[in-house]
């Protein structure tokens, strides 16, 4: 039997919960429970769900990152 998305995306969040009590320190803890928010998110199955059968794709945006100055380089 296979589970769903929801599932595993629910046991993924508890498993980080789980994993948060054992972490000895405040940082640690706390970036776990934001991975354990992350999986209990409603919006991300349908962030991870397939394309539509009309065949559209969902609209991707892309960030540039600044590059830093190369001193060696004339301009």
């Amino acid at each position: 039997m296979t589970r769903s998305k929801a599932q595993q995306y629910r046991e993924l969040a508890r498993e980080c919960r789980k994993l948060a009590g054992t972490v000895s320190t405040d940082e640690g803890r706390a970036h776990l429970i934001a991975m354990a928010e992350v999986w209990e998110r409603p919006d991300l199955s349908e962030a991870t769900a397939p394309p539509s059968p009309g065949g559209e794709q969902p609209v991707v945006q892309q960030q540039q990152q600044v590059q830093p100055k190369d001193e060696n380089k004339d301009d």
